[in-house]
């Protein structure tokens, strides 16, 4: 795959009909291979809020009325708890395919990843799926591994290995889903995040385009960036800031909503729920995100005294509409 010229790899794209293995939903095969939209929701966090039914139910609706070809969610979902069955039925309610991506809080309370997954209905902690003119890669970033302590943030050699095997032998340029960063090495990222970003510059290196976008959640914050040719997009929270001073912690719902939900007064929470719709359209070249903003639900964070490395730009309660060039040789389908 790696000798192939980028003429014969475009003209392998319009094919797009080989089923790959892993997840067993197909996403707009009878549809020309040209451009593909689908929707994204971060950290819903259903133990923590009290209307995630509410958000999940409001970003099924908008991606039905948007006629998404797919949804996906990145992690920090719900625990698989008979209590979340409504939650589940809600996301079940698209009409189309859904996939999901393990986050670190979907294991807690004790459960198991593999629990997890079957509660969601994955076929695989990682999978792959054929959608349309692009493939989608989902990781698992809560493998054992790595040395720092508490939630797992860690991709082991085995899934990097099928990471490596599923760009290098697949038909068609990749989406990325994950739900740890890893466009940087600090500590709210993938504890390996540069081995996998090396998987993808093998990738990229040997043709161009092979990595659309990698998208993750886990920060909530709303970011973006190029890091030697591919992109990173962080899709903010569905519902919340994570207030990590205590001093910044405070009841700002009924005091009857807080005693049923006391974590509720360790976020700064966003009023109205965030996702992403996302467009890659192979005739202009470009992967546009239209994204939703809100309000906070009492004071903001730097007003509550919390200390954050982050500017208002990447801290706020939205995801920033964008439009993000791609590589126009391999989407023009041109022989560059």
């Amino acid at each position: 795959m790696g000798t192939l010229k980028r003429r014969e790899f475009v003209c392998r794209l319009s094919l797009a009909t080989v089923a790959l293995a892993g997840c067993a939903s197909a996403v707009g095969q009878d549809r020309p291979a040209r451009r593909i939209r689908f929707g994204l929701i971060a950290d819903i966090h259903q133990d923590v809020m009290p209307d995630g039914l509410v958000r999940v139910d409001a970003f099924v609706r908008a991606m039905q009325e948007a006629k998404a070809d797919f949804i996906l969610q990145l992690g920090d979902f719900c625990v698989p708890a008979p209590r979340n069955q409504p939650f589940l039925d809600a996301w079940n309610r698209f009409g189309g395919p859904r996939f999901h991506v393990l986050g670190n809080h979907d294991m807690d309370g004790g459960y198991t990843r593999e629990q997890s997954a079957a509660f969601f209905g994955m076929p695989h902690k990682h999978c792959a799926f054929p959608a349309g003119p692009v493939r989608g890669i989902v990781l698992d970033g809560n493998e054992p591994g790595g040395k720092a302590g508490g939630y797992k943030r860690f991709l082991g050699a085995e899934q990097l290995a099928w990471l490596r095997q599923q760009l290098t032998q697949g038909d068609r340029p990749a989406l990325v889903f994950i739900h740890q960063a890893i466009d940087a090495d600090h500590d709210g990222c993938l504890e390996n995040s540069a081995a996998v970003r090396g998987v993808l510059e093998e990738a990229e290196r040997a043709i161009p385009g092979s990595v659309v976008a990698v998208f993750s959640g886990h920060l909530h914050l709303d970011d973006t960036r190029v890091i030697n040719g591919i992109r990173y997009v962080q899709i903010n929270s569905a519902s919340y800031w994570w207030l990590n001073n205590p001093a910044a912690r405070r009841e700002t719902y009924p005091p009857e909503v807080h005693k049923a939900h006391p974590f509720l007064t360790h976020v700064a929470a966003y009023r109205d729920p965030l996702w992403a719709l996302v467009t890659l359209d192979f005739e202009s070249a470009e992967l546009v995100i239209q994204g939703r903003h809100t309000q906070w639900v009492g004071p903001d964070p730097w007003a509550r005294g919390e200390q954050v490395p982050w500017t208002r730009d990447q801290l706020h309660p939205g995801i920033s509409d964008r439009r993000l060039s791609c590589m126009s040789g391999l989407l023009s389908g041109s022989s560059g």
